[in-house]
C-alpha cells in the first residue's frame, strides 16, 4: 500500500532528536507558516504507537469522521445490486454498475479512490482480492467500506464528507491526513481531536502504558515538526483540544 510505504520511508529517514517538542496548536501554526509549495498542501499527522501489531489485539485499526472534512473530493465506486445503483448515485457515488466496475478492476483502468461494497456482492470481488488488497481498496467492515444494503447510503455520504481509515503498520507507525494548508487552524485541530478520540477508542485493553509514543505533523512538502503527545492525548485532562466543540 502506497501510504504505508510513505510512512516506512519517512521513519527510516528521520531520526528522533533531542529537539524540544512543541504543543499541537503551535505546531499547526508553524507548519502552515513554513509551507512554501504553490499548491494547497495536505497536512499529515504521523504517529508511532507503543503497540506490537504482531499481536492481534494490538493491530490498531478503525475509521474516523473528520468534522472539518479533507478539502478534496474522493472518487467513490459502489458495487451493489442494480436496484440500489440510483440510490448510490444520489448519495454521491461516482461509479456504479457491476460489469463496468469489475472490468475496470480487471483491466487496471479504474479511476476511483475508494470502493464500497454491500456484503452480498463480496463474492464478485474474490478473484481480485489480492490486487485490491495491495492498493488498499479491498472493502472491509472495519474500514466502513463493506456494509449491509441498508447502510449503503450513509457509508457513501460519510466517505464523501471526510471519513478516513487508519491502521497501524508492521512498524507500529500510523499516518492520517487532517486537512489542508488553506484550512483555518481551528478546523485542523478539530480534525485532530476527532481522530485522537477515535484512536483512543481503539486502544488495546492489554496495553498498560501510553498508547502514543511519538508524534509529528507536516505538510506535503514541508519538514516534520515533533509534537508534544500530551498536548493532544485524550487521557491528559490538560490537552489543548479539550475545549474544542464540533
Amino acid at each position: 500500500m502506497l501510504l504505508r510505504g510513505r510512512i516506512l520511508a519517512y521513519f527510516a529517514k528521520v531520526k528522533v532528536t533531542d529537539t524540544p517538542k512543541i504543543r499541537i496548536g503551535e505546531a499547526v501554526k508553524l507548519i502552515k507558516e513554513s509551507a512554501k509549495a504553490k499548491f494547497d498542501e495536505t497536512i499529515d499527522f504521523q504517529l508511532r504507537l507503543n503497540v506490537d501489531p504482531k499481536h492481534g489485539d494490538q493491530n490498531v485499526r478503525g475509521t474516523c469522521m473528520l468534522p472539518g472534512g479533507l478539502g478534496k473530493n474522493v472518487s467513490i465506486a459502489v458495487l451493489t445490486s442494480n436496484e440500489l445503483n440510483d440510490a448510490a448515485l444520489r448519495a454521491g457515488a461516482d461509479f456504479v454498475g457491476q460489469e463496468e466496475i469489475l472490468k475496470s478492476i480487471k483491466d487496471g483502468t479504474y479511476k476511483f479512490e475508494k470502493l464500497i461494497t454491500t456484503q452480498d456482492m463480496l463474492v464478485l470481488l474474490k478473484p481480485y482480492a489480492r490486487l485490491l488488497g495491495t492498493k488498499g481498496l479491498m472493502p472491509n467492515p472495519k474500514a466502513g467500506t463493506l456494509v449491509l444494503p441498508q447502510e449503503l447510503t450513509q457509508a457513501i455520504k460519510g466517505a464523501k464528507a471526510g471519513s478516513i481509515e487508519f491502521r497501524v503498520d508492521s512498524g507500529s507507525n500510523l499516518m492520517v491526513p487532517v486537512g489542508k494548508k488553506s484550512f483555518d487552524d481551528k478546523l485542523i485541530l478539530m480534525n485532530i481531536k476527532a481522530f485522537s478520540l477515535a484512536l483512543n477508542q481503539k486502544r488495546p485493553t492489554s496495553l498498560k502504558g501510553q498508547l502514543i509514543g511519538e508524534a509529528r505533523i507536516k505538510t506535503t512538502m514541508g519538514q516534520p515538526v515533533e509534537v508534544d503527545v500530551s498536548s493532544f492525548d485524550q487521557r491528559n485532562k490538560e490537552n489543548d483540544l479539550k475545549d474544542l466543540v464540533y
